[in-house]
């Protein structure tokens, strides 16, 4: 019984030896289990020498490793080197470039700097277009004659709105303009109110120049056809209004396709960082006197740049475990 007693706690010994020798190579989090490990190793085959009398076979492996201490494997600046021009890269296009000593960085400094150049040149011009058109719905456009166009009850010895009141009702059926389903006060909503009085129909009736069509286009005075009120005779001011508000539009899109420039720059440098640094298309890249892998928390990590046809692509990375 005591033989038996002593061969399982043997066992044990051993069990635990292995699944310590085998852990501490991929646990940097618990040196000191790998220290020990020469040590539990030792007893175990201690243990199985007063049963049997002997010594296995590997035992000597335990000699090298007793009383010694293990270092961490600390990382190489060739492996943390890629990280800082690529985070350079990210924040100035070609700053990465220039680290690594290739001057080819300094186009994409000056193409980025240009871009940002137009994103402000166009911000300013989307800017000064849209109070200008802003300042001319101020001057031409009413709500007093909206008004007077939705309320067929208004007040008929108005000189300037005796001809249009209640004819919002007739194409619209609405009594009342704040019952308009897209009606909003500059004081709820500045943009979309502005945007309002030139994008949908039923706000024409407030433009100072308003023209009834039934009467250009000879129309039945009970043709009250919507589409009717999209003739640009309608309302000239309105035509104006339109267009300069497009202008603005088109130059805050510019300011945006620049910005578009502007991240895809980025891309592009620490693309081609990578690639100088060896970290994609294998281990030289372009530059095999840099052989470098990254790793991140000790895992290798590779890039993948995957081009599909002439217009799209994939961009990913691989962590190997």
């Amino acid at each position: 019984m005591a033989a038996l007693r002593t061969t399982i706690g043997a066992g044990v010994l051993i069990g635990a030896g292995v699944l310590l020798a085998l852990a501490a190579p991929a646990s940097a989090a618990a040196p000191s289990l790998a220290t020990n490990s020469g040590w539990l190793l030792r007893q175990a085959d201690l243990a199985i020498a007063s049963v049997t009398g002997e010594l296995p076979a590997n035992s000597g492996l335990w000699l090298a490793d007793f009383g010694t201490q293990r270092s961490e494997p600390k990382v190489s600046d060739g492996q943390r080197k890629p990280l800082v021009p690529m985070l350079m890269s990210m924040v100035v296009p070609g700053a990465g470039e220039l680290y690594l000593g290739y001057k080819r960085g300094l186009l994409l400094i000056a193409a980025d700097a240009a871009a940002w150049y137009g994103v402000a040149h166009n911000a300013d011009i989307g800017r000064e277009k849209r109070d200008e058109y802003y300042a001319f719905a101020d001057v031409h456009w009413s709500k007093d004659k909206l008004e007077a166009a939705y309320d067929p009850d208004y007040d008929p010895s108005h000189p300037e709105y005796s001809g249009i009141i209640g004819i919002g009702t007739d194409y619209f059926g609405v009594n009342g303009y704040d019952d308009l389903p897209l009606w909003v006060s500059a004081q709820d909503d500045r943009r979309e109110y502005y945007e309002n009085l030139g994008k949908w129909d039923q706000f024409v009736f407030g433009w100072d120049d308003f023209q009834d069509p039934r009467v250009f286009l000879q129309l039945d005075p009970e043709d009250f056809d919507i589409a009717n009120l999209r003739d640009p005779r309608t309302s000239a001011n309105r035509e104006i209004y339109r267009q300069m508000r497009q202008d603005s539009n088109d130059a805050f899109a510019r300011r945006d396709r620049f910005l578009y420039l502007n991240l895809g720059l980025r891309v592009i440098s620490v693309l081609q960082v990578a690639y100088l640094e060896g970290l994609l298309f294998g281990n030289g890249g372009a530059s095999s006197r840099r052989p470098h892998q990254l790793e991140i928390a000790g895992r290798q990590v590779d890039l993948i740049v995957e081009p599909i046809g002439f217009s799209r692509g994939v961009i990913g990375a691989k962590v190997s475990f």
